[in-house]
């Protein structure tokens, strides 16, 4: 008790100029909450802290820590964050808020990278401080799981602060220990009341003005909020709060076009409740279907082989359009890799928002670690930062494609600080990431985990499933983007490689699958599971063998499909190419269709291609056959009820 006391009394000498509350702003929950149990606090002094203090609460901690935190949020835009040191806490002081009515502090805990910290909560009643009272065992599960957020519900009576008056609430380290950061949010005083039930039977209909929202019966609620996402944001923004009179909302905003998302919370009196599951509606009619992301690469070097007039942005949610290259001093080289490349990048982020569609800038690639690395240092990461803020805002883009290859150990800590300071700077910024697929031998790798920690403050963090494999010692034969059928001698596929991903701590809604539009070449060998003679096996990939090259050769050769690893190839009897070639390995439209039933059956959050260019079979026309399959595989069909 002597050190919990002390830290109460640094915080009452040092505080008494503690901040109030921060202006009203837009709510935003993310597609986690859209499937949670817990509404969000009603605005009172019941709320301790809800995207900033509540009425009457200051801040009087001790812990290092900021108010403001954009990553991870439970819901709305901000959360706490801390980094605690030896029996440091956060503490929130008020000059008194009775209790009476009230049963429980709740608060939704995200510990980092720490799995179930100690963490204990003391009460001030009185000036008093009580005795302090292990968090842990209050929380869902009875522990605190790493990378997640977590709800607690701490009886009052337990902080010897029921029907009392309490002017003051401490979080702390309780073992005298220093902690990585983490994060808390909607913390505030609950009712036992019981949560109202969740909307059900939730439909949106529309029109060419409006978009009409019905739900079921609702039982034990006395208030609601509405939440509107546009396309594949990721974002929810609150559209209203009030008292439940009727099972329809009709919602005429502007921000409502090509297709919109929609959740309904129920609200108890103390701010509980349980929230619906989203549906889709649309200005121009009513629009249904599990849609994931289709995130496609441009890469500025080939650009003739799919002009920029031509991309079908009807087949894709977001373009990805290269290249800007990081210098190690921090400026960023805006090429495009292109003589043409700042007009084509203007082009498509145009096209992509008359369609209603996102445009990422891709920033890197392989061949550029170096630039990463010194750009991203702490001399130099503030103006690196800005640089391809004003380079995005320049081109029209609404986020960036974060591609530092390869990621080293030493790299991380920067790497984490810049992708953290971006979205610090422009929290509406898109930001994804693609990341490598995992040997099936080293699935359980511990370095994986710490890529969780970096997806908090991703939208998109997608797979690079193709080239999945190499005349590497004991491996055989295998497929370049195999789904499944991964073995010790040829360990790689989509399923393996992204079920390693979701244990080590990364969302599933938040992973993607790459899908290749072109192939992989081999001499000596007629297939896959074979024994390589040695790398000169090897003929071609990427930039060499695209699909529309694919087709040409196919007309000599045999088109194949195996089921266990639901992958294409196509043999030759007679060698192509340059007299050796025998067999190529690529994604067709079967393994395509497999690719998104397998992503909607399993939710997981899209794909991405690599590339669009390569996936155009005329530059006149457009025509891009691969891309038409992954439509139809991952996005909903306009007429679908």
């Amino acid at each position: 008790m002597k050190r919990q006391l002390m830290g109460f009394l640094v915080a009452l000498s040092a505080a008494h100029a503690g901040c109030g509350g921060a202006p009203d702003f837009t709510s935003t929950a993310g597609d986690d909450d859209l499937l949670g149990t817990s509404g969000d606090a009603l605005a009172s002094a019941a709320t301790l802290y809800d995207d900033a203090l509540g009425s009457g609460w200051q801040d009087w901690s001790w812990a290092t820590h900021s108010l403001t935190a954009t990553r991870p949020v439970y819901a709305g835009t901000r959360s706490l964050s801390a980094t605690f040191g030896p029996w440091t806490g956060l503490y929130f002081h008020h000059a008194g808020v009775p209790t009476a009515g009230y049963g429980f502090v709740e608060l939704q805990v995200n510990p980092g990278s720490t799995a179930n910290p100690a963490l204990a909560l003391y009460a001030s009643v009185g000036g008093v401080a009580k005795a302090p009272v292990a968090l842990n065992p209050t929380c869902a599960g009875g522990a605190l799981k790493a990378n997640a957020w977590t709800r607690c519900r701490m009886p009052l009576s337990a902080l010897g602060a029921a029907n009392a008056t309490l002017d003051g609430l401490v979080v702390m380290e309780n073992a005298g220990r220093t902690l990585p950061v983490m994060a808390f949010d909607d913390v505030r005083l609950a009712a036992s009341t019981a949560a109202p039930s969740a909307p059900t039977a939730l439909k949106a209909t529309g029109s060419a003005t409006d978009i009409a929202l019905t739900w079921g019966a609702v039982t034990g609620a006395t208030g609601y909020h509405v939440y509107r996402a546009t396309a594949q944001t990721g974002t929810y923004t609150r559209l209203t709060a009030s008292a439940l009179t009727a099972a329809s909302y009709k919602d005429t905003g502007a921000a409502v076009n090509t297709t919109s998302w929609y959740a309904v919370t129920a609200l108890n009196a103390a701010g509980e409740g349980a929230r619906s599951a989203a549906v889709s509606g649309s200005k121009t009619g009513p629009v249904g279907g599990a849609s994931k992301w289709v995130s496609g690469y441009y890469t500025g070097w080939n650009a003739d082989d799919y002009p920029p007039e031509k991309v079908d942005f009807s087949a894709l949610t977001h373009i990805l359009v290269g290249r800007v290259t990081p210098n190690p001093d921090g400026t960023v080289d805006a090429g495009f890799d292109n003589s043409n490349g700042p007009a084509i990048a203007r082009t498509l982020s145009s096209r992509a928002h008359a369609a209603g569609r996102k445009a990422l800038i891709m920033v890197g690639g392989a061949g550029e670690h170096d630039g990463w690395v010194g750009a991203a240092t702490a001399a130099n990461r503030e103006k690196f930062v800005q640089n391809l803020l004003k380079v995005m805002d320049d081109h029209g883009y609404d986020g960036l494609d974060i591609d530092w290859e390869p990621v080293e150990e030493a790299d991380k800590p920067d790497l984490l600080a810049l992708v953290q300071r971006l979205r610090q700077a422009r929290p509406t910024l898109l930001l994804t990431f693609p990341i490598g697929w995992v040997n099936g031998n080293f699935a359980t790798d511990p370095s994986l985990k710490w890529y969780a920690q970096l997806a908090q403050s991703l939208d998109q963090v997608n797979v690079m499933s193709y080239e999945m494999i190499g005349v590497w010692e004991g491996w055989d034969s295998w497929f370049t983007s195999a789904l499944k059928d991964e073995s010790g001698t040829h360990p790689t596929s989509v399923e393996s490689s992204l079920k390693a991903w979701v244990n080590a701590g990364i969302p599933k809604e938040k992973l993607g699958m790459g899908i290749p539009f072109y192939g992989l070449a081999w001499r000596h060998i007629t297939g896959p599971r074979q024994s390589f003679t040695s790398w000169s096996d090897y003929v071609g990939g990427d930039n060499s063998f695209t699909y529309k090259k694919i087709q040409a050769l196919s007309k000599t050769g045999a088109l194949q499909w195996d089921a266990a690893a639901q992958a294409n190839y196509v043999t030759f009897s007679t060698p192509v190419e340059d007299g050796t070639v025998r067999w190529i390995t690529y994604d067709g439209p079967e393994a395509i269709q497999a690719k998104g039933q397998y992503a909607k059956a399993n939710g997981y959050g899209g794909t991405i291609i690599w590339t669009l260019n390569q996936g155009c079979t005329d530059p006149a026309t457009g025509a891009n056959p691969l891309l038409t399959e992954v439509k139809k595989a991952f996005l909903p069909s306009p007429t679908t009820p």
